[in-house]
């Protein structure tokens, strides 16, 4: 099968997608679909990246991070006392991730799309060339990340000719800002891209952790760093200040506990803390998104839209700055490590690279790690964020794919039930978040993942989303159900309690085998709805298969999803023929 492959080789993280005839979705480097941008020499003088790298690095001293940075320094990185430059590190990252795909997708391929920051000049893509060069890779192709981002938003969102967006891309370690006018079959960049090349996560993380020494009055300064003991307990508190940045993008503080070797520390730090700290290198990244503007040309009134890229982006005080500034509709997707790697690799579906993938990156010895075995069940995102469902599945895989079908037989039952006292066979209720898509399954006690939680409430679920990204859905794990008998006439019907209305866009979706599947907006519906009655709802299924969803291939025929504080007791959720032509179904065109 020919294939196209883009791959992002962030600063923090390293991404790879795949796009053919099946659609473009991602693939899966790790049990966490991205691998950390790590490295460090093995015993025989090999590079290990990845989580080979931290698995085998017992000193912290020997794994190299943030290397992309470095790239066109001729300075050396020294590792284990032996010299490695950043192109020799980066290529290693792309030999084992070429390898990754070629095995999940059993053969190489076809072509390759690369990303690079748009603010990079001539120097530093000459420096990139080499990358692939030493991968052993001769036929790619470079997008900057930007153009590879917009052009993944392009396809969620379906931008117009001559529409004009500004994408802010902030990451691990770079910020770019690019404006870009949309064409037939492509787009452009307008005026010049400005950026910040040493301003990311990685920075927002040395922020934090500076605060936490000064509240610990110095303490971690103190450490020795020839000290074993203490240069374990600095590797221990810099992850520490990384998960407590991505958590208080949902948290409003977090409480750590700080390793030190006089003894533990505990330190609080709220959100409202963090977004001082942050405050004047956000506001820097606007005011260069400002200037990119201005050098097109153009004022922010003339923007479609900002497009938010980059993990870094996931901030709140983010978007909330962008959108203060520039008056504009803010839109992210639900996970921005992927935008990237999935516009790249779509790209790259649609640009024959000029020689494939030799058999000798296919024939790479294979990372030293391996996946552990998972629940044969998909992640969703929404089809807001990436449009797909995609298989958290089988490890020989390696890709997020989907199963085989089960049929039903012609003449359905008038109900289908999906949910009745829990949910009804062959489904299985999760919930999920941006924290981990893969889900939690929903048990007799309920389940709680981060910023969602579902309760059993009187034969019901209980389902409250806390302000962040979160869906609650159903599914067959197992396969998909023919239910095109409906399709035709028949209506998703639910009941429904509102204990809090949906302060933000709220969906319900229909999903099928990849890359097939369907939302309606319902936010206005909810929010019209006497508060703790309980309200029963229909929508056609007619509603669904306009929007793509294939009927013959359903294996989750209900999915809520919302951005904001939503809190809601769902029950009796079913699939009734005919009920389309009740007349308290509510028509396409009244759903919002």
């Amino acid at each position: 099968m020919s294939y196209g492959v883009g791959i992002d080789l962030g600063t923090s993280f390293t991404s790879a997608a795949v796009s053919g005839p099946g659609g473009t979705r991602m693939v899966a480097l790790s049990p966490g679909v991205v691998v950390p941008s790590v490295a460090c020499p093995a015993p025989d003088g090999a590079i290990l990246t990845g989580p080979a790298a931290l698995a085998a690095a017992g000193d912290p001293a020997r794994i190299a991070r943030n290397f992309k940075r470095r790239l066109g320094d001729p300075t050396p990185l020294v590792l284990g006392g032996a010299a490695y430059s950043p192109t020799a590190l980066m290529a290693a990252q792309l030999r084992d991730v070429l390898f990754t795909v070629t095995r999940a997708m059993g053969g190489p391929p076809g072509s390759v799309v690369l990303t690079c920051p748009a603010i990079w000049g001539p120097y530093r893509r000459e420096q990139f060339g080499e990358v692939p060069k030493l991968a052993g890779l001769p036929g790619y192709q470079l997008l900057t990340e930007p153009e590879a981002a917009a052009t993944h938003y392009s396809a969620e969102r379906r931008l117009g000719d001559g529409e004009v967006v500004a994408v802010y891309d902030l990451g691990g370690g770079t910020f770019d800002s690019t404006i870009l006018r949309m064409r037939p079959g492509g787009m452009e960049i307008l005026g010049v891209p400005e950026g910040i090349e040493h301003l990311g996560g990685i920075d927002f993380d040395e922020t934090l952790l500076a605060h936490l020494d000064e509240r610990l009055d110095g303490a971690i300064g103190a450490l020795d760093p020839t000290d074993p003991a203490a240069t374990a307990a600095l590797a221990a508190i810099r992850g520490m200040c990384v998960r407590a940045k991505e958590d208080l993008s949902t948290e409003p503080d977090v409480t750590l506990t700080v390793p030190l070797p006089s003894g533990p520390r505990e330190v609080t730090i709220t959100r409202l803390e963090f977004n001082e700290m942050i405050r004047p290198s956000v506001q820097l990244t606007t005011d260069a998104l400002r200037r990119t503007v201005a050098s097109a040309g153009l004022r922010p009134d003339d923007l479609s839209a900002v497009l938010l890229a980059g993990g870094s982006s996931r901030i709140p005080l983010v978007w909330q700055l962008v959108s203060k500034e520039f008056g504009k509709p803010v839109r992210v997707t639900l996970h921005p490590k992927f935008t990237v790697a999935l516009g790249a690799a779509a790209e790259a579906a649609n640009r024959p690279a000029p020689t494939a993938v030799p058999a000798a990156v296919s024939a790479a010895p294979p990372p030293d790690f391996t996946l552990s075995p998972t629940p044969k069940r998909r992640w969703l995102v929404p089809a807001m964020a990436v449009a797909a469902v995609v298989l958290v599945g089988v490890v020989t895989t390696l890709l997020l794919t989907s199963s085989g079908g089960q049929a039903q037989e012609a003449g359905p039952p008038p109900t289908m039930k999906v949910l009745d006292n829990g949910a009804v066979k062959p489904w299985t209720g999760f919930i999920a978040s941006g924290e981990n898509w893969g889900g939690v399954e929903i048990t007799k006690d309920g389940a709680v993942q981060g910023p969602i939680s579902a309760t059993p409430d009187g034969g019901g679920l209980r389902i409250a989303w806390h302000g962040t990204a979160a869906q609650m859905y159903l599914q067959n794990a197992d396969g998909t159900e023919d239910l095109k008998s409906y399709a035709d006439s028949g209506a998703l019907v639910f009941d429904v309690a509102v204990h809090a209305p949906p302060v933000a866009r709220t969906t319900v979706a229909v999903h099928c085998e990849y890359p097939c599947g369907a939302e309606v907006p319902i936010t206005a519906v909810l929010q019209h709805l006497k508060p703790e009655k309980r309200s029963t709802v229909k929508i056609p299924l007619s509603c669904f298969t306009a929007g793509g969803l294939d009927p013959k291939k359903v294996n989750t025929p209900f999915l809520v999803y919302t951005e904001q504080t939503f809190d809601a007791t769902f029950s009796h959720v079913r699939w009734e023929a005919d009920a389309a032509k009740d007349a308290d179904a509510t028509s396409c065109d009244k759903l919002g």
